[in-house]
């Protein structure tokens, strides 16, 4: 994991900075029932993306549009 991730402050949707969690997003990840490849790809797509000061609702939104599309990949080879 790059250290630099846990230094990048998020803004809580209530306002509150905080330092970001992987070990959060991937609890909510695993909470949508996505597979451990999935969530372990969207994992480090999110991580690529970060800057300061991101919001975590733009966070979940990147991490959820993936899941979707994740979903529609696993749809189409069944």
């Amino acid at each position: 994991m790059n250290p630099q991730i846990n230094e990048i402050s998020i803004v809580k949707t209530s306002g509150k900075v905080v330092k970001f969690s992987l070990k959060k997003l991937k609890r909510s990840l695993k909470r949508t029932g996505a597979d451990a490849v999935l969530i372990a790809q969207i994992l480090q797509t999110v991580q690529n993306e970060l800057y300061e000061g991101i919001s975590t609702k733009e966070i979940y939104n990147r991490a959820f549009a993936l899941i979707k599309k994740g979903e529609k990949c696993i749809c189409i080879k069944i």
